[in-house]
């Protein structure tokens, strides 16, 4: 049964934290195939492959996921203990995959970071059925999102400052600074899963959970024109930062040889983030959220084509790329909430059109666009850049192979980004379509109530 007072902020707080051990899970995805590739001499191509199956094998156990969490959910503690074992496992096998040993070859890396994956997603689901249940109150989700959010940035924070701390003999990330994050995760992992376990409400354990058919999910991105545009802009959207985010290591660490950005650029991005959002509430109290949307992704793009200017020993480059990455982290605010903000006006729509709202497989089409599109894109980035010859740490790079990592990681990721912002801008339901479409389905259960209390 859902908690009937509001949840204090320690219940709060205790509920937010395994957020924050996420976050480190999921940090060094993208940076650890150039830094395995550099130290054990992996082939770009090779990491590109293991990738992809590894990302399109995530994407097929979203389902068998949530029918875990649901056949495990505890009549009393709720799902408390998958997300717990979830959090155990993807802790181990993260300080695994974070301190190799200097025998450790394809075999190991495949491994482990597949048991990271794996464990990372199945508590990610999890969880997320967590965060629907704990409450009904609409403010009291709000609030538990809110520092679900706040437990995100802490761990950004965390796993940014690590090699600035001045015990390292580098500030760069490398191998001795998540040699470093993964004794400190040792300790988090039982700390976090004993105060979320111990203070945490687990929520309503009755609930019932709509089963994703395969049906339903193509009748919806077939017949619905408006999630064909949403699932569209997002998908080239994921595309944009898939490849942006799994090179960006490589060509600030390799190419431009400015490495110690890298922890400036996760430190100070937190602040950046919380300017965006602030700046983002106010905005969409005035505008339309779908051309928050597209102005949001259009100038991501643009903040990314700027940066072809950059080149190795240039004046002042790791201050400019800290910049340059706050504004684009405060820039990307709204490419990253409008989309989420968009799912219940499509459920509407959905529910005008055919009578049923349809939102858990609405969920699941938009959710899974975004992992396959976003895991295909990191892998292929790294075999893209393989074709123009290059390779991490060389210590320089011949004009095909500059042009190589510049092209996959700026502007191809622009291009999708700025597609993805046409269509966006082009999205049919507005404020006042909205409102028309919410007016109409009143109308309609007022007319289904008015039936069903005449009919003998």
């Amino acid at each position: 049964m859902t908690t009937e007072k509001p949840l204090n902020i320690w219940q709060m707080a205790a509920f937010g934290a395994p957020s924050m051990l996420l976050f480190i899970y999921r940090a060094a995805a993208y940076m650890l195939p150039a830094l395995y590739a550099e130290r054990f001499k992996f082939d770009l191509a090779e990491l590109a492959g293991i990738l992809l199956v590894m990302r399109t094998a995530e994407v097929l156990l979203q389902v068998p996921a949530g029918v875990l969490s649901d056949a495990t959910r505890h009549a009393r503690w709720g799902r408390k203990p998958l997300v717990m074992a979830g959090l155990v496992l993807g802790g181990i096998a993260t300080c695994f995959v974070y301190t190799p040993s200097d025998t450790a070859g394809l075999v190991y890396f495949t491994g482990w970071l597949c048991l990271a994956t794996i464990a990372g997603s199945l508590t990610e689901v999890a969880y997320g059925a967590w965060s629907t249940e704990i409450t009904d109150d609409y403010h009291e989700r709000g609030r538990c999102a809110s520092y679900q959010t706040w437990a995100s940035l802490a761990g950004k924070e965390l796993y940014s400052v690590v090699p600035l701390l001045g015990v390292l003999s580098s500030e760069r990330i490398t191998f001795e600074s998540l040699q470093l994050t993964a004794w400190i995760l040792a300790a988090l992992v039982p700390v976090i899963c004993l105060w979320s376990w111990s203070w945490a409400p687990a929520g309503r354990t009755a609930t019932r959970i709509e089963r994703v058919s395969l049906r339903q999910m193509l009748g919806l991105v077939i017949d619905n024109k408006p999630l064909q545009r949403v699932v569209l802009a997002m998908a080239l959207w994921e595309l944009g930062i898939g490849f942006m985010a799994g090179l960006d290591f490589l060509r600030i660490d390799s190419y431009l040889k400015a490495g110690e950005a890298i922890p400036l650029q996760g430190l100070f991005g937190v602040w950046a983030a919380m300017g965006g959002l602030i700046g983002l509430q106010w905005v969409l109290r005035r505008q339309e959220k779908h051309r928050i949307w597209a102005l949001s992704m259009a100038a991501a793009a643009a903040m990314l084509l700027t940066q072809l200017v950059l080149v190795p020993g240039m004046a002042g480059l790791v201050p400019i790329l800290v910049v340059l990455s706050m504004v684009f982290t405060a820039t990307v605010a709204g490419a990253m909430v409008v989309p989420m903000s968009l799912a219940g006006d499509l459920s509407d729509y959905e529910g005008l059109r055919t009578g049923n709202r349809a939102a858990g497989p609405l969920v699941a089409v938009t959710q899974m666009t975004l992992k396959l599109t976003g895991g295909v894109a990191a892998a292929s980035g790294l075999w893209l850049v393989s074709l123009f010859g290059f390779e991490p740490g060389q210590p320089s790079y011949a004009a095909l192979q500059a042009f190589g990592i510049q092209f996959v990681n700026l502007a191809l990721p622009a291009l999708a980004m700025g597609v993805a912002a046409a269509i966006a801008w082009k999205y049919p339901i507005t404020a006042r379509r909205h409102k028309a479409i919410v007016r109409a389905l009143d109308r309609k259960a007022r007319r289904t109530a008015s039936y069903e209390s005449f009919t003998p």
